[in-house]
Parts: structure tokens; C-alpha cells; sequence
């Protein structure tokens, strides 16, 4: 694994294809990519992603560019990525030495000030409950552009269906073989995959249910600056169910006992702006526990990220999550 000095060499080694002339580079964070912030002055700065080896290939790369794009156009607040000087979104660079050499893919988007509403895997403040409304709008809103938006001719992104979900190689891995579980963790996770297939199996992946969406739209994707929320990161962005865009949303607050003020606050900032009938509402619950495994299969890929010592906690919240779900089947 490269070290951190590696990560910043590459990063100004990065900056000659968009000719930048940094005074400061730093790591901001190191999760799915390496992120770092390129101060250009002291009033100008802008991000740039280190993406992950074999995650994302070039063509599902610049397709997220050209979605993330057009909804900037459509007035929805996401940073948009910088051409280099040769009107590309992207360059490659080598990362480590002889022991240890990675290829990565870089890119460059406008900077976002705020901080993150949250963290990806630890619980939050009943503080944000109130910010939910607005996420709530932005989730629909999403939709709404994604019912509408003509993909262009080789558009390439994921598909977060059941197989992408629940199958036998689903895309966060197979989290009922995580390295950490024991025997009956392994069965209780077995045992809740095959109940919730056979729910997912059952929702409707027509356009009024299914599509385009961020689908990883946790509170560490959503950044405030005191006034207004911006969401980044459409590294997983890509074809799944709308509850599913809902659910992931929620999760942060999910089991927390003012969880039910957030879900409230969310749907009725949703459906301001889309309805959700009772049966796309109910489904979200589904979705809870679902994501609540997919964090394991995810985190026990990636050993080497500093959040992996939450992984006991993880596990524990996923256990709690699907095990009423087993028992009362």
C-alpha cells in the first residue's frame, strides 16, 4: 500500500495536466479514493480524487462527469470537474515504488467550503435531523432529473439491482463472508440475504421506481457551509431503486432514537417535490437492512483504510438490523 508522501507526489506530479501551480497539497481524506485539497492561493483551491485501482474504468469515469454536469446545469448543487489542457477529466498516474507500484486515475473538481454533515460509518447528532428536509428534496430531485435526462451515447455506470445488491459477486462484496464474523454471524447474514432477495425481487425496476441516482448519498457526502447543503462524491452513481437512494440517506440516523424524526423530516421534503406512494415508503425499510450488510461486505475489502477500526461496529449494527428481520420470517 503506498504511503501518504506517495499519494501527495503523485498528487503534484497530478497538477502539470491541468497547469496547476500549487502552494499546498494536502490529504483530506482516504476512503473508496484519496482526496486532496490543492490550495492555488489563499483565497483559491480545488479537490483532486486519487480514484481507487479497479474500481471505476475511464468510460464509467466520464460518465459520471457528464451526469454530475448535467445536473449542475439543472440547478442541483454538485461540484463539476475541471478539463485539463488537453479538454480531458482525467490523467493517470503512477503510485509507489518497486515493491509497490499502482496506477490510478485522477481528476480535478471545483472546491466545496462547509464541512460534512456527518461520517460514513459512525453515528451522528440529532443535530442534523433538522437538515433532512432539504436532503429529502435533493434525493427527489435527483429523481426527477434522472426521470427526464437522456443518457448519451456511451454512458456507462453500474447497476445497483439484486444482483448488484444481494448476488452471488455483489458490487460492496460478499459481506456474509467477512473475514471478522463469526460462525452464527455468518449464518444470521446468509439466512437475511436470502429474505431480502426475495423482497428486492418483488420491486418493480420500471422507470417510476428505478434509475439514475447517487446511491451513496450518506451525510458525508453532504456538505453545509452554515446555509446551504452540496452533495459530492457520485463515485457510486448509477442505476438503482429511488428507496434505495432514500434508505441510504437515512441509514446515518438508523437506530438512533430519533430516527424516526429524521425519516419523517426526510419524506416530507421528498415528497414536495415527488410522491412516494405506501409501498415505495415501505420498501425503504428493506433497503436499511441492505445497506446495513453492504457496509460489511465494503469495509472488509479494504483493511488497509483507517476506518476498518470500525469494524466490530459495523457488524454489530448490522447484526441488530437484520436480526428481527430473520427471527420474524
Amino acid at each position: 500500500m503506498p504511503r501518504d508522501a506517495d499519494f501527495l507526489e503523485a498528487a503534484k506530479a497530478a497538477c502539470v495536466s491541468w497547469d496547476l501551480d500549487p502552494i499546498e497539497i494536502g490529504i483530506l481524506s482516504h476512503t473508496e479514493n484519496v482526496v486532496c485539497r490543492i490550495k492555488l492561493s489563499a483565497t483559491k483551491q480545488v479537490v483532486m480524487r486519487l480514484h481507487r485501482p479497479g474500481y471505476n474504468d475511464l468510460a464509467e469515469l466520464n460518465s459520471e462527469v457528464q451526469w454530475v454536469h448535467s445536473l449542475a446545469h439543472a440547478g442541483l448543487p454538485v461540484p463539476t470537474a475541471l478539463q485539463t489542457d488537453t479538454g480531458d477529466y482525467y490523467c493517470s498516474v503512477d503510485i509507489g515504488d518497486d515493491t509497490h507500484r499502482e496506477q490510478r486515475f485522477v481528476g480535478v473538481i471545483e472546491w466545496v467550503d462547509g464541512k460534512p454533515l456527518g461520517t460514513p460509518l459512525t453515528n451522528t447528532s440529532q443535530d442534523v435531523v433538522p437538515h433532512y428536509k432539504t436532503i429529502g428534496a435533493l434525493a427527489a430531485n435527483i429523481r426527477c432529473h434522472s426521470n427526464q435526462w437522456d443518457p448519451p451515447e456511451g454512458f456507462k455506470r453500474r447497476r445497483w439491482n439484486l444482483e448488484g445488491l444481494l448476488g452471488d459477486t455483489p458490487l460492496w462484496g460478499r459481506f456474509w463472508e467477512a473475514q471478522p464474523l463469526t460462525d452464527g454471524q455468518r449464518l444470521l447474514f446468509r439466512d437475511a440475504r436470502e429474505l431480502l432477495r426475495d423482497q428486492l425481487d418483488a420491486l418493480s425496476t420500471g422507470p417510476d421506481r428505478f434509475g439514475l441516482i447517487h446511491s451513496d448519498l450518506h451525510l458525508g457526502n453532504i456538505m453545509y457551509d452554515g446555509a446551504d447543503l452540496t452533495i459530492i462524491d457520485f463515485d457510486d452513481a448509477g442505476y438503482g431503486w429511488f428507496a434505495h437512494e432514500a434508505a441510504v440517506a437515512l441509514h446515518p440516523a438508523f437506530g438512533e432514537p430519533w430516527f424516526p424524526y429524521a425519516r419523517e423530516a426526510f419524506l416530507e421534503g421528498y415528497c414536495s417535490i415527488h410522491e412516494m406512494d405506501s409501498e415505495e415508503i415501505s420498501s425503504i425499510d428493506t433497503f436499511l437492512a441492505v445497506r446495513s450488510l453492504m457496509i460489511v461486505g465494503w469495509l472488509d475489502a479494504r483493511p488497509e483504510l483507517p476506518i476498518y477500526e470500525y469494524f466490530s461496529v459495523v457488524i454489530e449494527a448490522a447484526e441488530k438490523a437484520v436480526k428481527n428481520l430473520v427471527t420474524t420470517s
